[in-house]
């Protein structure tokens, strides 16, 4: 009480000005129709102000769960256009699942783990909300390919990267056609390999290279890059550097893809496997 009775003593000077003024400025608009308009000009601006501030920090907060029903919205919306690229497709048709209506299956994920610098780099995926993923499973983005799971927890899976020396996928030249295996060679994280495609195929910078679909990991179509140069190599058969259209330090969030028949293409790819062994 001592303390508050000194402080009102060494301020009562600015203490009794503030409170004068307060009065003076409450007769004021009290008693003038343009200040009282101008006056509340200014509450309405600050009270705008801080209406809209305190909506960016709820937006900003409620970012997380907004991505998440993004992702959740992306992965149907990729869903519906398989199943509609497969009812329009007549080659397509005997891969469609009589229930759903497609031939493949979109899960999304997060990245929570990732490396680029190694000769054989990998990528922890969070996958809590999915119990079917399965090792196997391609991995990809609305840019490209990413990758192959090749095991799962009970709450993550590990993605071999695209970036890694043991990765190899089938894929072709979206304008002519031809196949040719794709790899990793170790030394720019933007840029890949095609090799054993034939040497009479014409190559033009800024060709696309897509996957071929000739197998149960990725579906046929997806954009992988761009075609930047190529040379003759093995005597007969064209070197092509691919800039991938992938970012793999700026990955976030990926889809996992999964054929609808996908166990019983492995069931018939096993069956021939072994044929060919018994008839060696």
């Amino acid at each position: 009480m001592g303390t508050l009775l000194k402080f009102i003593l060494r301020f009562r000077v600015f203490i009794i000005f503030l409170v004068l003024e307060g009065i003076a400025v409450t007769l004021l608009l009290r008693n003038s129709y343009y200040q009282q308009t101008q006056m509340y000009g200014v509450m309405q601006v600050v009270q705008n102000y801080c209406f809209k501030q305190v909506s960016a920090l709820t937006s900003y907060l409620a970012l997380s769960d907004d991505n998440k029903a993004l992702l959740l919205e992306n992965a149907k919306l990729r869903n519906m256009l398989d199943h509609y690229q497969s009812i329009d497709t007549a080659k397509n048709l005997a891969l469609i699942n009589a229930g759903t209506g497609t031939r493949l299956t979109y899960m999304p994920a997060k990245v929570v783990n990732s490396t680029t610098n190694k000769q054989h780099n990998y990528l922890v995926l969070d996958i809590d909300k999915w119990e079917d993923i399965t090792p196997d499973m391609g991995v990809i983005t609305d840019n490209g390919v990413v990758g192959i799971v090749v095991s799962t927890s009970a709450h993550y899976a590990i993605v071999m990267s695209l970036l890694n020396r043991d990765f190899k996928i089938s894929a072709r030249i979206k304008q002519s056609g031809y196949l040719g295996t794709l790899m990793w060679d170790g030394l720019d994280y933007r840029e890949a390999i095609l090799s054993e495609v034939p040497q009479h195929v014409s190559i033009a910078v800024g060709d696309t290279i897509e996957t071929s679909g000739y197998s149960a990991v990725f579906p046929e179509g997806i954009f992988i890059g761009t075609a930047t140069s190529h040379e003759t190599k093995k005597g007969n058969f064209h070197e092509i550097r691919v800039k991938l259209e992938v970012d793999f330090k700026k990955l976030r969030h990926v889809n996992v893809t999964k054929f609808v028949h996908y166990e019983e293409l492995r069931d018939i790819e096993r069956q021939i496997s072994t044929q060919q062994i018994l008839y060696k």
